[in-house]
Formats: C-alpha cells, structure tokens, sequence
C-alpha cells in the first residue's frame, strides 16, 4: 500500500488475483496475519538476479538514481571503496561523441604517460570502452598509424577536424577480435579453497571462460591480476590463473 500508494481494498484486490493466478506461491499466515511466500517460491514476473540487486545497493549508497528502487523492501547500509573521480570534461566527451557519430577526425593535443609533454595527435574515434577505473576513446591514431585507445582524461585539447574519417571499426582487428579467457583455481589451494573459488568465479568443473575483445586484453588481465606470472604471488593473493591451450596463453601474455 505504502510503495504503490494503493488503498486496502486495493491492495487485498491485485493479492488476491495473484493467489488466483499463482496458488503455489504464496499463502496467508493465520498468526501473523499476512501473505507469506511458500517453501519453493519461484518468482512469475521478475527475475532473481543477485549481481543486479548488489550493484544497485551500491549505486543508492552512492546517492544515484535507481529507476527499480522502490521494489527494494529490504536496503541495508552498503560500503564500497570509493574511486577516484577521473576527470573527464563535458565538452571533450561531446565532441568525441559527435565526432563518432559522424564519422570525422580529431584533432587532440594528448598527455601520454610514455612522453614528458603532451602532443598533438589526430585520431578517428569509433568507440569507446571502460577498463573498471578509466574511460577510453578507441580510435585510428593517424600520427602512429594504428588504432589505439586513448584515456579520455588526459585528452588536454581536442577540435573537430572536417573532413570524414577513411577507415572505420570495420577494420580494427582488435577491437572485433574477440578472445576467450579460460581460467581456473590456483593450483596450490587446498581443496576446500578451490571450491569457494569455483562458487566465487561461478565455475563448472573447475573452469570458467570471459570473453573479452583483444584490444582490451591487457586491462582484463591486469583487473584480474593475471598479468604477472603465476609464481609473483602466493594462491592465497592469486586465487586464479589462466588456464587453457598453451599457444593461446601465450599471445595474451604478448599482448601484455
């Protein structure tokens, strides 16, 4: 009544259908004086999806705007470490946009952290991707001449540049290449160990596959902790590895 702003008789009413509709659901409770779900309940109209609920726990404990949060009868007081904030500007982000949108250069004077100054660089952005921490532009870089991403942060200057871009998603081969990780327990776990990991990673028999677009490769590993060798850190800080055929391994090891 409360969430929905409903009256009583309205409220017994959409109960009632529901029990009418779904008699194995629920049930009323004589002493407690109000409908209970039955042992075995299955939702008919929502899916359970844990992974959705916890990621809007914290979403609202950050103070965003959940569209589904008045669902939520029961929302705890949540904690997650804060992440600094990366300032990406409006007006760059708009004209990356436009620039994708319309398939044109930009012309940008970008701080890489392998250089002292930054630099002038024209680039076709197509896309644009999240590594967990920093967002990118993925885009031809005309001055390398290849594609690249480019953290949109550090993107000093930027300026539309007219004329239309000659090459297209179409032709970055990383970005439409996609790789399938293969990851197992660390091998030196205990047995009772191993299988947390399988429930934590949700594995079956012992392996679980993520796949991921090769260009963004190296940030999946380095999220994962699976960019340094096996024996940099103990099992019980490295709680997976990758596994899978031998060759494959090693060219996502290259492309670190």
């Amino acid at each position: 009544m409360s969430t929905f702003d409903l009256s009583r008789a309205q409220a017994s009413k959409e109960i009632n259908a529901y029990k009418n509709e779904h008699p194995e659901n629920i049930v009323y409770d004589l002493s407690a004086k109000t409908y209970v779900p039955i042992e075995g309940f299955a939702p008919k109209y929502a899916q359970l999806n844990p992974s959705t609920y916890l990621n809007d726990l914290v979403a609202m404990s950050r103070g965003e705007a959940i569209p589904d949060a008045s669902w939520y009868s029961l929302t705890p007081e949540v904690f997650s470490p804060p992440i600094p904030v990366r300032g990406v500007k409006a007006e760059t982000l708009r004209l990356l946009m436009q620039a994708i949108d319309s398939g044109r250069h930009v012309r940008t004077l970008y701080q890489s952290m392998s250089a002292p100054e930054p630099k002038e660089r024209t680039i076709a952005p197509h896309a644009l991707c999240f590594d967990g921490f920093r967002w990118h532009v993925r885009a031809y870089c005309f001055d390398a001449e290849e594609f690249r991403d480019f953290v949109i942060s550090r993107i000093v200057r930027a300026k539309i540049v007219e004329q239309s871009s000659p090459v297209g998603c179409c032709e970055d081969v990383d970005w439409n290449t996609n790789i399938t990780l293969e990851v197992g327990p660390h091998p030196d776990l205990s047995e009772a160990q191993r299988r947390v990991v399988e429930l934590d990673y949700e594995m079956t028999n012992g392996r679980a596959q993520l796949e991921v677009r090769k260009s963004m490769l190296f940030y999946t590993l380095k999220r994962l902790g699976l960019d340094t060798p096996v024996e940099a850190r103990p099992a019980h800080q490295q709680h997976i590895i990758l596994t899978g055929p031998s060759d494959l391994l090693k060219q996502m090891r290259g492309a670190t």
